[in-house]
């Protein structure tokens, strides 16, 4: 069977792909007891799955797989006992549903309480329950839920004042963090009487990050930092703090506990690596875990088999890693599918110091083509773990260069925080700084680079595209927006909330003027790809629909001088997630050159309109 086609059952339905044939998995969830875990996986042709796994001493072991008809950006699976998951997803008018899943493909149904969001922990090992549910939303009170599995139903187990964050099941218990008259507490709630016991009620305000075996660690917030401590779950002792977290390379992130509690896992994110580290919170004595190199995500479970994390690297798609208990390297299965393209990390001269880049395909010196790519956020990085969009490209043959520039994650402070107020400013510098690097460095004989950009990354490339009209080969803009001030008045209350926090409405004053690409359209020399899907909820469509109006009234033909594909059915993730999405093959072929024939069902550029999402 071709990556591009389904399989078909005997009774002529369509199959779940075999795993080679998985390219993303996400939305990753443990049991309470961390043998078993789900996820969301998605095949090469687009296709999405839900996955349950069993987590044992030889290794992760797939005993589920079906498909999914909700969009994954609005699901949530948990991992049940035996072999099926349980499925929530949101419908675009708000309305939840759950279903249980088993391996099979049959759905059972589970009522859901209406009036408040709902979301879901792992019921407690051998209590008989099917699921736990925390039900919050505007109201100044928290519902836990529990649900019998014979006939699934909600019952109330209790009512606590604030809002109730986190969860960790243990045993009868689960600790949550009460989010109280803005103050945070880890908190205890018993499951068999409903009574709720403040954990630190005299060493100040505290968030809970994991426990096991009576020890739970806790991060305090004091006025000069966030501290790692440990508490004791069943008496009075005084909070210890955790030594040897500090001076460890990058942003560190607490993962777990292992059984007993006396050692604690930490993910640490330097660049575009990921480190695992195993510390004795109380001796400070800390082990760095062999791995390759590649991206590990922040949630993990430790039992009895290992410490068990999600792990990629840019030539193997997401799978789980594991450290067996007397392990000192992450251990992981073989390669569903060899052939993926490997990649590497190079710096490049920034306009104000070195700036790191992942690296696919051939030496960029050298290359006949050249791709910088520019990922979204802005508060995010390109990292050494698959891509399934970089790895398409870099299979058509151009050496691509996915960039951190100032403004993205995992390199200091410093280096997020230069563009807060200057959206378009010291990120533009340097993108246009390794841009002439390039040129200078492959010589005039060479292609100069094409520039590829998705959401706040398409906002870049469209600014580097107008600040150099000739340094250009082509500029490909995936669900672009227009400036951050017109952003924050056509978005959500969350992306109004994202630029106010990341502040892109303050103008950056420079000769190039006011970051607004449709002011600076008359500049974009570069042939113009603009893709954006209809029912983008995160950059209205409207904004591409206005750039597109904008260039063709300056008498730029679409489709010849620019090209602009509307994908009906599509969000803000309008590539897609698999290798062979039919929208991942014109945006291919238009970096490289080799034709630009619209995907199915795209919508021809407007003639006339005056933006917003129409």
């Amino acid at each position: 069977m071709s990556a591009r086609t389904a399989a078909l059952s005997a009774d002529g339905r369509r199959s779940a792909p075999t795993e080679a044939e998985v390219t993303v998995r996400s939305s990753f969830r443990f049991s309470a007891d961390g043998l078993r875990a789900a996820c969301v996986a998605t095949g090469t042709d687009g296709r999405h799955f839900a996955e349950g796994w069993r987590l044992g001493p030889a290794g992760p072991r797939l005993d589920l797989r079906t498909e999914l008809g909700s969009d994954p950006a609005w699901t949530q699976l948990l991992p049940l006992d035996g072999t099926s998951v349980l499925a929530s997803w949101h419908g675009r008018g708000g309305a939840q549903s759950l279903a249980r899943l088993t391996a099979d493909g049959h759905r059972d149904s589970v009522s859901v309480p209406g009036g408040r969001p709902l979301r879901l922990l792992p019921a407690p090992e051998g209590s008989g329950l099917l699921v736990l549910g925390v039900s919050g939303g505007a109201a100044r009170d928290t519902l836990v839920l529990s649900v019998r599995g014979d006939r699934p139903r909600f019952e109330v187990a209790a009512r606590v004042d604030g809002t109730l964050l986190g969860g960790t099941v243990l045993g009868h218990r689960v600790l949550f963090t009460r989010l109280l008259d803005d103050v945070p507490r880890p908190v205890v709630l018993d499951l068999r009487d409903g009574g709720l016991r403040d954990l630190t009620a005299h060493s100040g305000p505290a968030h809970l990050l994991a426990a096991a075996a009576g020890r739970v660690l806790l991060a305090r917030l004091t006025p000069e930092a966030n501290r790692l401590a440990l508490a004791d779950l069943d008496g009075d002792a005084p909070l210890r703090a955790v030594h040897g977290d500090t001076g460890l390379p990058g942003t560190v992130h607490p993962l777990a506990l292992d059984p007993d509690g006396d050692r604690l896992a930490l993910l640490t994110t330097s660049g575009a690596r990921s480190f695992l580290t195993v510390l004795d919170p109380v001796s400070g004595t800390a082990r760095q875990i062999d791995m390759p190199p590649g991206d590990l995500l922040p949630f993990a479970a430790w039992t009895e088999h290992g410490l068990w994390l999600p792990h990629s690297d840019p030539g193997r798609p997401r799978t789980f890693g594991w450290v067996p208990p007397a392990g000192t390297a992450l251990e992981l299965p073989e390669p569903a599918r060899p052939g993926h393209q490997p990649a590497r990390l190079e710096t490049f001269p920034g306009a104000d110091g070195p700036v790191e880049a992942v690296l696919y395909g051939p030496d960029w010196r050298t290359a006949r083509q050249v791709v910088l790519a520019l990922h979204g956020g802005p508060n995010s990085r390109w990292t050494l773990g698959f891509d399934p969009f970089l790895q398409a490209l870099a299979a058509a043959g151009p050496a691509v260069v996915a960039l951190n520039p100032r403004g993205s994650t995992g390199y200091g402070a410093a280096h997020t925080l230069a563009i807060s107020g200057a959206w378009g400013g010291p990120d533009l510098a340097d993108v246009t700084a390794v841009g002439r690097f390039l040129i200078r460095e492959r010589g005039a004989e060479r292609d100069r680079p094409a520039l590829y950009g998705v959401s706040y990354g398409a906002f870049l490339a469209l600014l580097a595209a107008a600040a150099e009209p000739d340094g250009w080969t082509a500029c490909a803009a995936v669900a672009p927006f227009l400036s951050g001030p017109r952003l924050h008045a056509d978005g959500s209350a969350q992306v109004r909330g994202m630029v106010e926090r990341l502040d892109g409405l303050t103008p950056v004053r420079d000769r190039l003027g006011p970051r607004d690409v449709e002011r600076l359209a008359p500049a974009l020399a570069a042939p113009l790809l603009l893709v954006h899907g209809t029912r983008d909820d995160s950059v209205p469509v409207g904004h591409s629909r206005a750039l597109a109006a904008r260039l063709t009234s300056l008498g730029r033909r679409p489709g010849t001088d620019f090209h602009y594909l509307e994908l009906p059915d599509r969000g803000h993730a309008v590539l897609g997630s698999g290798t062979a999405d039919p929208v991942v093959a014109p945006v291919v072929r238009f970096l490289t050159g080799q034709g630009r024939p619209a995907p199915p069902g795209s919508v021809p550029a407007p003639q006339d309109t005056k933006g917003g999402d129409q």
